[in-house]
């Protein structure tokens, strides 16, 4: 059995057509659970509908609002028991075969990895909000490359996108409970598999990625002239966002540093100590341990932060 997690608020405007993507995938032994978090719209009612309908496949779980898609994605994989767990987001489509695709890969992966934390994730499809296709590759929009997803490559970056992602019982087992300062659920979750198991990518799409303006996170270009010019605007941002990087790191520490194999515990701490260190430090540590983001430009900003 796999369950879905679809988090949802305020999604009236897609949710319809991304429940449906899931009900119809090719894979038929699929249950979903839903939580909303404090929609104030007709999303409470839409996921009712459903709920009457599909009451053999759809499960919903209440709760006081959590503020986040983290946290509301964490409430629910709290409460899932299943072998498989997959994350919707609510304005996306899924491809028909999504399901199938990404089991049979993460059942190769397990055999040949046995009890060991396994994270599938795939590409996406690049849409707007009328489903006009913008690329045919998020990979390459983004210009991300998840060939290395070593873990000194994804402290620095994070190279999964939730909604393409599955996970086995033996990763949900591992990673939880993931703390509140953890960047997002996906990148944890994709860090403990680095560090104790496997990840798998399939680089081809599964998922239609709706940009509309309105999500939690989003497609953005990974290159240009507007990738400078919109890094400058965000500077702030991006040196809060670094940092954040590193308490990430100092957490996982704290969650694993006992029990992580050795190697990978040292290349943790030096990323997790970069949060004091000066800007040449940095720099070395950076180049030393390979802590680079996936473009030259990126690793460029890396330096001319400090």
């Amino acid at each position: 059995m796999v369950t879905v997690l679809l988090a949802v608020y305020n999604g009236e405007m897609y949710l319809r057509e991304q429940i449906e993507s899931i009900l119809n995938q090719t894979v038929s032994d699929i249950k979903i659970i839903i939580r909303d978090d404090g929609s104030t719209d007709s999303s409470a009612e839409i996921i009712g509908d459903y709920r009457s309908k599909y009451h053999d496949k759809i499960s919903v779980i209440s709760g006081e609002p959590t503020g986040s898609a983290m946290l509301n994605f964490y409430e629910m994989l709290k409460s899932s028991d299943d072998d498989y767990i997959m994350f919707a987001d609510q304005d996306d489509i899924w491809y028909e075969d999504k399901v199938r695709i990404t089991l049979d890969k993460m059942l190769q992966a397990e055999s040949e990895n046995p009890e060991k934390p396994i994270l599938v994730h795939t590409d996406l499809t690049v849409t707007d909000g009328k489903m006009n296709i913008i690329s045919d590759s998020f990979f390459a929009y983004q210009k991300i490359f998840p060939e290395d997803l070593s873990i000194n490559r994804l402290l620095v970056q994070n190279y999964v996108t939730g909604c393409t992602v599955m996970i086995n019982r033996a990763l949900k087992n591992r990673a939880l409970p993931i703390p509140n300062e953890a960047a997002m659920h996906d990148w944890w979750l994709a860090l403990t598999a680095s560090i104790f198991g496997k990840i798998v990518t399939i680089k081809s799409p599964t998922v239609y990625y709706r940009q509309h303006g309105n999500n939690s996170v989003g497609a953005k270009t990974g290159g240009g002239i507007s990738f400078i010019f919109r890094k400058l605007k965000t500077f702030g941002d991006t040196k809060e966002n670094t940092s954040a990087t590193y308490c990430q790191a100092e957490q996982l520490l704290n969650a694993y540093g006992d029990i992580m194999p050795e190697d990978k515990r040292i290349i943790v701490k030096a990323y997790a100590d970069m949060r004091s260190a000066g800007r040449i430090k940095k720099i070395k540590l950076i180049n030393g341990y390979n802590f680079k983001k996936c473009t030259k430009l990126r690793v460029l900003g890396q330096y001319l932060m400090g």
